[in-house]
């Protein structure tokens, strides 16, 4: 794959699997757009920290068991963007599509 125009979308449980990904010095990424992802825990707060890549974290508003989390550990990624979804739950793209949708052709434009 063409990794440096490459985006990955990662929600919910697949996070376990693009975080490596995400953090791995083979693969070279023009975005990252983690949606509520599990697994944040495997890496040091210092390795977001120090993550260099523009990423989009999204979250609801709702989602009770990942929210903190991803404040927690995405917060500190000197490029992202943090977009809470109001009265969304773990699955927020399902709670507010319309409001999805648009943070996400808004973020993948800004990467051009």
């Amino acid at each position: 794959i063409d990794s440096v125009s490459t985006v990955i979308v990662s929600p919910s449980m697949s996070g376990q699997f693009a975080i490596p990904v995400v953090f791995s010095e083979e693969v070279s990424l023009s975005g990252w757009v983690p949606v509520s992802p599990v697994s944040l825990s495997s890496h040091k707060l210092s390795e977001y920290q120090a993550l260099q890549l523009p990423v989009l974290a999204v979250y609801g508003e709702n989602d009770r068991q990942f929210r903190g989390q991803v404040e927690e550990y995405l917060g500190t990624i000197p490029k992202v963007t943090m977009k809470m979804i109001p009265e969304g739950s773990h699955p927020c793209y399902l709670d507010n599509p319309d409001m999805w949708h648009q943070s996400l052709l808004q973020f993948l434009g800004s990467l051009k």
